[in-house]
């Protein structure tokens, strides 16, 4: 169904029936009291989620009814003047917002329509554009206090819904710069010469790994960064340098790659003297 018919949107259907037949003939059956069990979380989860979809059904009858929809291309090309980065910054609030009451096929295909063209006529890369757009709509399944996964998962695993949303989006921190990057930069999508995509994507794997390592504290061949005011002072460069690292060559600032890649080594030089500074004694993190 997903791979050969490509019918995503029923698939899981399908797969949860085929399962649970299945499941009747394991060890572990399910009796009747746990499928009314069953039945009776996946009730609280429907009901969790209840008010959320009605909110956002409201924020997209609102766009369509007054027609905003269907000029958001023409209105961010006159708001945005000759500055593509503000393009690209209401691009990813408009992505966010529609993404948030539909589907990411759905929300894709309308992108696509209404809102690449404006990106494309602005100079950039076609393959980007698109990308962006699709990224930033999926974005508002871990983006609290839509977070419509994050809040699912939550119930499953009975912990604060908003407590997993921002969990959810502290992990995926890096999700909101990439498409930024590969904008700026078609080389991460392999839109370059061999060397040059080569090139991009090393530092970029380099600059996420700085930067997960700052957001988690822990620094492989360094050790645990530590926390409080401590911490954030060693983990604040380190989190610089891998943005720094990350971010694609020449695009809007016009730098070198010598350049950023000096300033990232000075970053992350801080970051490893201040650690060993304020934590002399090495620590390892507790494997709890």
């Amino acid at each position: 169904m997903l791979v050969y018919l490509q019918r995503e949107a029923v698939a899981p259907f399908y797969a949860t029936a085929i399962l649970l037949v299945v499941n009747q003939f394991t060890v572990h059956k399910l009796s009747f009291e746990r499928f009314m069990a069953l039945v009776a979380q996946m009730g609280k989860l429907l009901a969790e989620l209840a008010g959320i979809l009605a909110a956002i059904g409201l924020i997209i009858g609102g766009l369509a009814v007054t027609g905003i929809a269907g000029t958001i291309a023409n209105d961010l090309v006159y708001l945005a003047g000759e500055s593509v980065i503000v393009l690209l910054i209401m691009g990813a609030l408009t992505s966010f917002i529609l993404g948030i009451g539909m589907t990411v096929t759905a929300a894709y295909i309308f992108l696509a329509i209404v809102l690449v063209p404006a990106l494309t006529n602005s100079g950039l890369d076609p393959l980007a554009s698109h990308m962006f757009v699709m990224y930033w709509g999926m974005l508002s399944f871990i983006t609290p206090p839509v977070a419509l996964a994050a809040f699912a998962a939550a119930s499953v695993a009975h912990v604060s819904p908003m407590r997993a949303g921002i969990e959810a989006m502290r992990l995926g921190a890096i999700i909101y710069f990439v498409p930024f990057f590969f904008v700026f930069n078609p080389a991460l999508l392999l839109q370059a010469s061999a060397i040059e995509n080569l090139q991009a994507i090393t530092t970029a794997l380099v600059g996420v790994a700085l930067v997960s390592a700052s957001l988690q504290g822990y620094l492989i061949g360094i050790g645990d960064l530590g926390d409080g005011l401590k911490g954030l002072i060693v983990r604040v460069p380190i989190g610089i340098s891998g943005l720094t690292l990350a971010l694609p060559a020449g695009g809007l600032f016009g730098l070198s790659q010598i350049f950023l890649l000096a300033v990232a080594l000075i970053f992350l030089g801080a970051g490893i003297f201040g650690r060993f500074v304020f934590f002399s004694k090495p620590r390892e993190k507790s494997s709890s």
